[in-house]
C-alpha cells in the first residue's frame, strides 16, 4: 500500500546542504507498480542501485493514489493490473499538468492500446535489470532536461 522505500544517496558537493549550502537537491522519484509482490521486489532491487526514493503500489487504483499524492518523475507500470489497466492509469497520469514519465512494462508489447497509451516508453518481458536501469536512467535525463 504506497510504501515509500528511500535508498541512500551520496551527499552532494559541500555537504547535505549542496555547494555551501546554498543550493539542494530533490532526490528522482520512481513509482513502481505491478500486482505481483515478487516481480515488484525484483523491480525495486534492481533498481535501488540508482539512488532513487522507490514507492510501491499494487494495482492501477493505488498507483493513480500514490501518483497524485508522491508525484514521481519516473512510473515504472504493468500493463495487466487488477482495478484499473496499466494503460488506463497511463493514460490519465499524462492529463496531469506535469506528468511522470511513464515506462510501461508488458509481456505482449503489441498489445492493444499501448501506441495510444501516451507511454514514453515500453519495456517487454523478459529483459534485464541493466537494461531497465538504463530505461529508467534515460527517462531520467528526459525528466531533468525539461522535454
Amino acid at each position: 500500500m504506497g510504501r515509500a522505500k528511500t535508498s541512500p544517496r551520496p551527499s552532494p558537493p559541500g555537504g547535505e546542504g549542496g555547494f555551501g549550502g546554498a543550493v539542494t537537491f530533490r532526490q528522482r522519484s520512481i513509482l513502481v507498480v505491478d500486482d505481483e509482490p515478487v516481480v515488484r521486489a525484483l523491480l525495486t532491487a534492481a533498481l535501488e542501485p540508482t539512488g532513487s526514493r522507490l514507492v510501491e503500489a499494487v494495482d492501477g487504483s493505488e498507483a493513480l493514489d500514490v501518483a497524485w499524492r508522491e508525484h514521481p518523475d519516473v512510473v515504472l507500470l504493468d500493463v495487466g493490473l487488477p482495478k484499473l489497466s496499466g494503460i488506463d492509469v497511463c493514460r490519465a497520469l499524462k492529463t496531469s499538468p506535469s506528468p511522470p514519465h511513464v515506462i510501461l512494462i508488458t509481456g505482449d508489447a503489441l498489445a492493444e492500446g499501448i501506441e495510444t497509451s501516451g507511454a514514453d516508453s515500453v519495456i517487454a518481458k523478459p529483459f534485464r535489470p541493466s537494461d531497465l536501469v538504463d530505461e529508467v536512467e534515460r527517462a531520467f535525463a528526459v525528466v531533468g532536461s525539461g522535454l
